[in-house]
């Protein structure tokens, strides 16, 4: 991560049009889920207490989910919620509403919706809600509308999907007295089974896990803020691939070589804002620079993103506390390095393409837009909607939602 604090803005655009309203969520009973442990002994079937999940159906063309935080004045507790919003005027739904856990269960849990929707679109791993606090993780069926726990002890948290959906990778940690103690990195199978620490505890700090590798072998994450690492799930081989990077989610992956791209953080101590995007044929292979960001920028490149069906990649600037504003989606093109800029009413929280690449949803905090990807027809799409009176609701993360 920069060496920079990310105080995230709160940008509202008082010009915009006006969004299409959400329609409420349904009042839903809770949802029976069958647990299943990593061992062979049955675990019994309980029902939710907290989460709420509605089906999502049939759906036809292309949407975006969007997880939203509604948040009281005193800022506990938080309502997370997931958002079906369709990208041609449909109104949006909520699919997925639950009180997120606090204390040591919602420590260093960074929410990262592409990295928890599983490829083929129909089910989203959960780490932070209350019902999953000490439990393990939910895996939420967002067409049929069911959960199901996937029972694991201690704190789960940062999940992610492999390719194929048959394992997920998560950080695992355990509580010494009042304080979290790294666990390293752990597989288990989508079903609950065969858990297992893949990954040794981090030497210092917290372990991050950034996802799969383009062919499902090995996972990407980092043991220490300075390295970024692959493990070789059948070998238990790891290499370090790079160094510093930057932003929540500094790996993008796809099977068409090249198939990674990753934004480095090459800032010097007490030196200016400066790094660099660059691709690989595969995780482990030489990487070759497709653009550089800074001095001169004050910010840094974040965030990238795969053109479904071209050679192109989309970031964003992030704005906070020591870097400066730049209220801009940049896109690149890998075999040329050329750079082209979208101008955005505000500075984002995340940005993501089409799942048919000719359109681009981005956030703000305070809202989703979506514009054609040669930028022209922006328009507001989706705006949070606070789960109670005086709530704060907040935009914090997107995902193209096209289920096949």
């Amino acid at each position: 991560m920069p060496r920079v604090l990310l105080a995230l803005t709160l940008v509202v655009s008082c010009s915009a049009p006006g969004p299409v309203q959400p329609s409420p969520s349904p009042s839903s009973s809770a949802v029976a889920v069958s647990s299943n442990t990593p061992t062979s002994s049955p675990s019994p079937t309980r029902e939710f207490t907290d989460l709420k999940v509605v089906a999502a159906g049939d759906i036809r063309g292309d949407h975006v989910l969007v997880m939203q935080r509604s948040s009281p004045s005193g800022g506990f507790p938080n309502r997370e919620s997931i958002w079906d919003v369709p990208l041609d005027g449909g109104t949006p739904r909520q699919l997925v509403n639950y009180t997120r856990a606090g204390g040591l269960y919602g420590d260093y849990d960074v929410i990262s919706l592409p990295r928890q929707l599983s490829s083929d679109g129909h089910r989203v791993v959960l780490s932070d809600p209350l019902d999953a606090a000490g439990r393990g993780l939910i895996v939420v069926d967002l067409i049929a509308g069911t959960a199901r726990t996937i029972a694991l002890d201690g704190i789960i948290n940062q999940p992610a999907w492999s390719p194929d959906g048959a394992r997920i990778a998560y950080r695992h940690a355990t509580i010494a007295g009042v304080l979290p103690k790294d666990d390293g990195v752990w597989i288990v199978s989508a079903a609950g089974a065969d858990a297992r620490q893949v990954v040794p505890s981090a030497p210092s700090g917290a372990t991050t896990v950034y996802g799969w590798t383009e062919d499902g072998r090995g996972v990407i994450f980092a043991s220490t803020t300075a390295t970024l690492s692959v493990l070789d799930i059948a070998t238990g081989t790891v290499a370090q691939i790079g160094g510093p990077t930057n932003g929540n989610s500094p790996v993008a992956a796809r099977t068409k070589r090249p198939s990674i791209a990753i934004v480095f953080n090459d800032q010097q101590p007490r030196g200016p804002l400066i790094g660099h995007l660059e691709v690989r044929e595969t995780a482990t292979s030489d990487g070759r620079v497709v653009t550089r960001y800074g001095p001169t920028e004050g910010t840094f490149l974040a965030e990238p993103r795969w053109r479904p069906g071209a050679d192109e990649i989309l970031l964003f600037y992030p704005t906070g506390e020591g870097v400066a504003e730049r209220d801009e989606i940049v896109i690149v093109d890998v075999p040329t390095g050329r750079r082209r800029t979208i101008t955005t009413p505000g500075s984002l929280r995340s940005a993501e393409w089409s799942a048919d690449g000719g359109r681009i949803t981005y956030g703000t905090l305070r809202e989703v837009r979506i514009t054609d990807a040669d930028g022209s027809s922006d328009r507001v799409l989706f705006q949070p909607v606070p789960s109670l009176s005086g709530d704060q609701a907040l935009a914090l993360s997107i995902a193209a939602f096209s289920p096949r």
